[in-house]
């Protein structure tokens, strides 16, 4: 069974008087006011930043009948950003999320990002919209992680928590590239491989299994 339901729209029994006349009229003009619509993605350039998306909502015919909305290309994705920095997601096909239009023509902004007057007079439509990525149904939270802001992958192999006064990585390998530095010490539940171990003065380290070091340990300080 469908659970597509065809209604017309608009109800002929409105336009038998002039109220109901007007009352359609205006009716019809909303309904090309385009504000925010389920959407997903068909096609996405992530160095550009820009994606052909298409609308998840039907257009629905004076006779009832149902059509889909043309997708719509050179659409912007929500990126956070800020401070010389970038918060990226790797967006794929038919990722959902929601279509939000502008109330001007933004195709000269998203050119130039400053002051500008519309290429246009078109208004709220939602070729001058944005994306924004949003699993919509939720994922499944570990236990433990119920007060947690998270990061993590959909299958929950690779995630990141914060919670106060703890952070947690949980991955099946990681790569740091760069120098580090740890003021505390540093408890090792396994291996650690290194080319150099040093041991300075006052520096602690509990490593539960073994320690490997192509070099050797080297112990600096009285």
């Amino acid at each position: 069974m469908s659970d597509n339901v065809l209604i017309p729209s608009y109800n002929p029994a409105d336009i038998d008087d002039e109220a109901g006349f007007f009352e359609f009229i205006i009716k019809k003009t909303l309904s090309k006011i385009q504000k925010m619509t389920p959407a997903k993605i068909v096609s996405y350039d992530r160095q550009k930043n820009r994606a052909v998306v298409q609308p998840l909502t039907y257009d629905i015919t004076s006779t009832g009948g149902t059509l889909p909305m043309d997708t719509i290309p050179n659409i912007p994705v929500l990126t956070l950003s800020g401070g010389g920095f970038i918060f990226s997601f790797p967006v794929a096909e038919n990722q959902t999320g929601w279509l939000i239009s502008a109330d001007r023509d933004i195709s000269v902004f998203k050119k130039i990002l400053n002051f500008f007057t519309p290429a246009t007079l078109r208004r709220h439509q939602y070729e001058d919209g944005i994306f924004i990525p949003d699993n919509i149904n939720g994922f499944n939270i570990a236990e433990g992680d119920e007060n947690a802001v998270i990061l993590t992958s959909s299958d929950g192999t690779t995630k990141i928590t914060v919670q106060n006064g703890k952070v947690e990585i949980t991955v099946p390998d990681w790569v740091m590239n760069g120098n580090g530095v740890i003021n505390g010490n540093l408890n090792i539940n396994g291996t650690m491989t290194a080319a150099v171990v040093i041991a300075q003065n006052g520096t602690t380290g509990t490593f539960t299994n073994s320690v490997a070091a192509e070099s050797g340990i080297i112990t600096e300080g009285s």
